[in-house]
């Protein structure tokens, strides 16, 4: 995959990543298949950049991110942080790499323990970095500050707080490590609309301030279009359309990256309707051979079924998985 930008300026850097996960039954509980949730995917993240992972519920993205953080071993393909592969690394050679790359959870709340305060769950990292108690207390005012909460919030519970408070003290303690890369994994769904809102300018902010890069995934294509600067488009555990952000939303080229912006709510009625896609999503368990999207796409040929397309160029910055383009 051929994206800009030289070497020193990609943080993280994924190629061709896979993750099959086995499908057991019978009496002896024998492998009766692989459901395949990511299946071939390269990704890159620049440094200071934002990437935006968009598709469907179970195509695969949450997947990703927890093969990126290696909370789960890839099967097969290569995961590149500055340079360096650390696909294979064991849990310890992983230790100091994972004060780089934090993650902000969906659910703030089953993301805290409700039996510490917030200044016990923001110390917790401080720990293992060894930091002695003055410096972790200042450490936690600090953070508390970056995100937009008093000091007092220290002493009290998770229950004692709304979503969007709760969410602010997910991302606070993401950031107790001095991460470079943050993994938001949908942060903003579980919230009201004018909390979204805030929590989206919190980690602008934040991005500007502390030159974080951002793997963020989401639902929400307009949250993709104002906070992200490129775009990967999934679907069925593939990357169906990649590149920066102002050519997905403006030059898109594949059917299905067509059929999800098309269905973004108008803000006036009767415009936007969105591009009816016929048939359901294909089990990951037995995908169709050639094309992933063949079921459902209007511009469907008789070599999409048959043979199957990698990512090429399009144009510049911008790759597509389609034969008609």
């Amino acid at each position: 995959m051929t994206l800009p930008g030289a070497d020193e300026n990609v943080l993280l850097k994924v190629e061709a990543i896979k993750k099959y996960f086995p499908v057991r039954g019978g009496f002896f509980q024998r492998v009766r298949g692989r459901i395949k949730a990511v299946d071939g995917v390269d990704l890159e993240i620049q440094k200071g950049k934002t990437l935006g992972l968009v598709g469907e519920s179970g195509c695969g993205k949450s997947t990703v991110a927890r093969l990126i953080l290696k909370l789960l071993e890839p099967d097969s393909g290569r995961i590149l942080y500055n340079q360096k592969e650390i696909t294979r690394l064991t849990e310890r050679q992983m230790r100091p790499i994972r004060r780089e790359m934090q993650i902000i959870f969906q659910d703030p709340m089953g993301a805290l323990n409700p039996r510490m305060t917030v200044g016990s769950v923001l110390q917790e990292g401080l720990m293992v970095l060894g930091l002695e108690n003055k410096k972790r207390r200042e450490r936690v005012a600090q953070l508390l500050y970056l995100v937009g909460l008093p000091d007092e919030a220290a002493r009290m519970y998770p229950h004692e707080f709304s979503g969007g408070q709760r969410q602010r003290i997910g991302i606070a303690r993401a950031l107790s490590v001095e991460p470079s890369l943050l993994v938001c994994d949908e942060p903003i769904s579980a919230l009201d609309v004018s909390i979204q809102a805030q929590i989206i300018n919190l980690l602008k902010e934040l991005q500007e301030r502390l030159s974080l890069s951002y793997l963020f995934i989401s639902h929400d294509l307009n949250v993709v279009g104002y906070l992200c600067d490129w775009c990967a488009v999934m679907y069925l555990g593939q990357v169906m359309e990649y590149g920066s952000t102002d050519m997905i939303f403006e030059r898109h080229m594949h059917p299905y990256t067509k059929a999800l912006l098309a269905s973004v709510p108008a803000r006036e009625p009767g415009k936007g309707l969105p591009i009816p896609l016929e048939g359901d999503v294909p089990s990951p368990l037995n995908p169709p051979p050639g094309c992933r999207f063949q079921g459902r796409c209007p511009m469907v040929e008789e070599r999409c079924r048959k043979h199957e397309i990698d990512l090429h160029e399009a144009g510049e910055c911008h790759l597509v998985r389609c034969w008609k383009v």
